[in-house]
């Protein structure tokens, strides 16, 4: 688990403080206390010498909320987020 700040992209509601979980090379879950909607677009800031700074070859990434579920008896956070990454993210349609 690492912690990160998420912010909503085109919104002033500022930083949103968050713990990112289950990685793989095309996105995460985030752990949090605040539930953001599919479709949503978020920016997430990574520590510049954290791990996921690594995976990913930057501390920022752009990314889509792909779905919000509330977490019961989580210690990590009200919701789980899945949050596909916008750059890492593989091409779906060929033209």
């Amino acid at each position: 688990m690492t912690r990160c700040t998420v912010e909503k992209c085109f919104s002033r509601n500022g930083q949103i403080p968050s713990r990112a979980v289950n990685f793989s090379a095309t996105g995460f879950m985030l752990e949090m206390d605040y539930p953001l909607s599919p479709g949503e677009t978020i920016k997430i800031q990574f520590a510049p010498d954290s791990d996921e700074t690594r995976l990913y070859g930057k501390s920022v990434c752009l990314g889509m909320v792909r779905w919000c579920a509330a977490q019961d008896g989580s210690c990590g956070g009200f919701y789980g987020v899945g949050v596909e990454l916008a750059n890492q993210a593989p091409r779906r349609y060929n033209y």
